[in-house]
């Protein structure tokens, strides 16, 4: 214990209590229950001050000295743990679990919640068209190898799966997910703190001790919880270290008191051959999700792909951009529901407006289930089941296999909705205190009751009104509060007229309360029949929500089908709106796109500036496309199109073209833009070098490569060095299909060298005073790269126009030779960058024979000479 809290009996009573549960929960922001507000103490006051700034007060604790103090009503407790859990606090919520007038000394209080980023059911927190994950990773040896496993899972949708990878693989794969929090070994902690190093986003790790990660334990856990002897059942069975991780996760909810986890009934797992994977640089520079611009959704693909009806759809939606097909049969199916709804408008509009009604049923379940929820939400849920009849009806007559299938795994539940229709009033509100959210007629008892509080009410009535002839006092008023009761208040104008039988039970200014017999016993029937009668309200409510969780994996069938309607739909309506075609899928690698666009900046151009159409072909004559020309001209645009149509098209969407034909694509890397991780001292071409080393690693034959100016990161010749060494290596090599787009027009000399490798170039029409980009990708190189047209098109200043020209006119009549017999190695193009009369240098490069050097080797070697010039003043 710190000094600031000093020894336990130095405190009063309810400060040693405080302190008590603090020590049983020290990695936690402990929110302590004190009349009708929720208080901390000692560093977490400080703390909950900062983050929600509130006033820091001190409370005297039964010695000379004063505690820090902060705290909020509990009646807005919602919206403060959301502020603190936002900002990546966990919470431990501690309760008067006793009636503090019937206490016997200290008010007993146990923890009643936890709440952390990753474990929140909060509408406050979460984004309904989001998932909210909570990872687990596990590292197992196999052999000789060390296997990483990954588990992950929303609460609030039971969604719950496992994947297993290389360790090297974990970053990539965490980031992907975008989790709110990350479960680790203590004993791992040096691997993750490089992990959060290198990661922009916060990431927020919670360490586990090392026991609960042992696969026995594990075992244990998940075979508990899904109750069967072994997990074959679920295809996870073969997956080691995915169990452990999924093993932790399910301890993690027990230890943070998710004892309601009946709901989570299944556990998939993720195979690297069902979906593509995406790095994070290709979900980056094709702007997927997200906006590179300011990491919004706008500017994105999603933004422009998700018209879904519900959140279900939204969430899934999200997943299917980012984990695109790779089996021909799965994409076809989507396809051709997405055909079939694009061509049926009667279908699709009937579609749309029966998925509009159904509320979020997964996230629904889920707060049912562990009891968290409203009486208007099971309401919901119940009206959302009831419709799926009539969406069953609607898709009976589908000729697609997909949407057929669909609809024959929809479970209405009918019995379950007839029962929450019984159940429910339809004016039950969002509180559940003053009950009457259940219906009169459902149970009899209730009923009986609520009809006793109700003929009571009237026979105090009775009662005013015979007082009231009684005493002649015309204003004498039967009435009620919670801390009296039921009372005659009569006012001290006409006290003389007080019969001797009425008891006096407070005096007020300006009146006197009393009470008689007749009312004590009508107050005490009343009292009872309301007490019990909210306690079974109560009651059958918790029975109902039972009930629901009961049928939780059927409504979470019913919940999966209704999400990839919306999914399809969704897709239906896009390709309805923007025109896009049905492209053609098939095993082989060529790839046809005839008059495709950019599905994001055809949306935001605007009508007197039309998005220019392009052609891609990849074929056995046509393996890479090299691409020059200037900035503004295209080019990195149709690399991101070609991506995003064959992303589109492996998640089952239509596509932005004329017509397409895709050869399927195991991967898509891409390589486009400038920047930096200085963070871990990674200058910006270091960052490149790393993305393309890791393409280059990773890449296959069946692989879309999108390279945007690789090498401009370093001085010209080494950088098209690179580029040219690059381009040599994944044409012989990998063999994948490429569009490399870059500034450096000598490498159009690879079209004359290597067999599969095709010019390309964004047109350009130069006019006397100004250039023209045409947008327009056509067979053919150029020699002109435009930067200084560019840059006064940006406003910089005429001089330093007129004179970069001048220095452009006197640098190009030295321009470099490559010879046409072989392509350049680092020492014939670096020797070029030396005046002649540096014949000191020449020998000394000669001599260094960089032919026979790798061309990494052989940079360094140059970078070594080039740095003792610079220190010596020459040679």
């Amino acid at each position: 214990m710190s000094k600031e809290k000093g020894t336990q009996k130095e405190h009063s009573p309810m400060m040693r209590q405080y302190l008590e549960v603090k020590e049983r929960y020290p990695e936690f922001l402990l929110l302590f229950r004190v009349g009708d507000f929720y208080e901390t103490f000692f560093e977490d006051a400080r703390l909950v001050s900062g983050a929600l700034n509130i006033v820091l007060t001190k409370r005297s604790n039964g010695s000379s000295a004063e505690v820090p103090m902060a705290g909020f009503p509990h009646h807005a407790s919602e919206g403060y743990i959301a502020k603190l859990v936002k900002k990546g606090f966990k919470v431990a919520v501690c309760d008067q679990v006793e009636d503090p007038a019937e206490a016997k000394g200290i008010v007993r209080r146990e923890i009643t919640d936890i709440v952390t980023p990753g474990i929140t059911f909060s509408d406050k927190i979460l984004d309904d068209r989001h998932n909210n994950y909570l990872c687990a990773v596990a590292f197992l040896r196999e052999g000789r190898a060390t296997i990483a496993g990954v588990a992950f899972i929303d609460v609030t949708t039971a969604e719950f799966s496992i994947a297993s990878m290389e360790p090297e693989g974990v970053r990539e794969f965490l980031l992907s997910l975008h989790p709110s929090e990350i479960l680790i070994s203590a004993s791992e902690r040096a691997r993750f703190e490089q992990l959060k190093q290198s990661c922009s986003q916060e990431l927020l790790i919670t360490e586990l001790d090392a026991w609960m990660f042992g696969e026995e334990q594990t075992g244990e856990v998940l075979s508990r919880h899904f109750k069967t002897h072994s997990l074959k059942g679920f295809g996870i069975e073969g997956n080691r270290a995915g169990r452990v991780a999924a093993g932790v996760i399910l301890q993690y909810l027990e230890e943070t008191r998710q004892n309601r986890l009946h709901y989570i009934t299944r556990i998939s797992e993720l195979h690297g051959d069902d979906h593509m994977t995406l790095d994070l640089q290709t979900k980056r520079n094709l702007e997927i999700i997200s906006s590179m611009q300011d990491g919004t959704l706008n500017g994105s693909l999603l933004q422009v792909m998700d018209h879904t009806c519900n959140p279900m759809g939204a969430r899934l939606i999200r997943r299917w951009l980012q984990r695109p097909l790779r089996k021909i049969e799965d994409i076809q199916l989507r396809l051709d529901a997405v055909e079939e709804l694009t061509g049926c408008r009667e279908m699709r509009e009937g579609l749309g407006e029966k998925l509009s009604a159904i509320n979020d049923l997964e996230r629904s379940l889920a707060r049912i289930a562990t009891f968290r929820t409203m009486p208007r939400e099971v309401r919901q849920l119940g009206i959302s089941l009831a419709i799926i009849p009539s969406l069953q009806e609607l898709l009976q007559e589908a000729a697609s296999a997909r949407l057929r299938s669909l609809a024959a795994r929809l479970n209405p539940l009918p019995e379950l909705a007839r029962r929450i229709e019984e159940a429910i009033d339809p004016e039950s509100g969002a509180s559940m205190r003053d009950g009457g959210y259940i219906r009169s007629g459902f149970h009899a008892e209730l009923d009986d009751l609520r009809s006793i509080s109700s003929t009571a009410k009237d026979r105090l009535m009775e009662i005013q009104q015979q007082e009231r002839l009684n005493t002649s006092i015309s204003s004498l008023k039967v009435q009620f509060n919670k801390v009296f009761g039921y009372y005659i208040e009569i006012s001290r104008a006409n006290s003389d007229k007080v019969p001797p039988y009425y008891e006096k039970k407070q005096t007020l200014v300006n009146a006197e309360r009393y009470t008689i017999p007749a009312l004590k016993e009508y107050e005490e029937k009343i009292l009872n029949a309301e007490e019990k009668s909210f306690a079974l309200e109560a009651r059958l409510f918790h029975d109902l929500c039972a009930e629901v969780a009961g049928q939780a994996s059927l409504i979470q069938t019913n919940a999966s089908v209704i999400a990839e309607l919306d999914a399809l739909f969704s897709f239906a309506l896009a390709a309805v709106q923007y025109g896009y075609c049905k492209p053609e899928m098939s095993d082989h690698r060529n790839l046809e796109i005839i008059n495709g666009r950019h599905p994001v900046l055809e949306r935001i151009m605007s009508d007197d500036e039309p998005y220019v159409q392009n052609d891609c072909l990849f074929d056995e004559k046509q393996k890479m496309l090299i691409i020059t020309g200037p900035n503004m001209a295209g080019k990195s645009s149709f690399l991101r199109q070609t991506g995003l149509i064959v992303l589109l098209a492996q998640a089952g969407s239509f596509v932005p073209a004329e017509r397409a034909e895709i050869g399927l694509v195991d991967r898509i890397f891409t390589r486009v833009g400038a920047s930096d991780n200085l963070a871990s001292g990674e200058s910006t071409f270091l960052v490149e070098m790393n993305e393309a080393a890791s393409i280059l690693n990773n890449a296959t034959a069946t692989s879309l490569l999108l390279l945007d100016e690789i090498g401009r990161g370093t001085s010209t010749f080494d950088g098209m060095s690179i580029a040219w060494s690059m381009s040599e290596y994944i044409a012989h090599a990998i063999g994948a299909r490429t569009l490399f787009a870059t500034h450096y027009h000598e490498l159009a000399e690879l079209e004359n060298r290597i067999p599969g490798v095709v010019n390309y170039n964004a047109t350009v029409v130069e006019t006397a005073d100004r250039v023209i980009f045409l947008r327009k990708i056509v067979r053919g190189s150029t020699d002109n790269s435009y930067g200084i047209e560019v840059a006064k098109m940006a406003g910089m200043p005429a001089e330093v126009i007129v004179r970069a020209r001048e220095i452009l006119a006197g640098m190009e009549k030295r321009d470099i030779e490559i010879p046409l017999d072989r392509p350049p190695t680092v020492k014939s193009m670096q020797i070029s960058l030396f005046e002649e009369s540096d014949s000191r240098l020449r020998r000394a490069l000669e001599m260094l024979d960089l032919d026979r050097l790798t061309p990494i080797e052989g940079l360094l070697e140059l970078q070594k000479l080039q740095d003792l010039a610079r220190s010596s003043g020459g040679f």
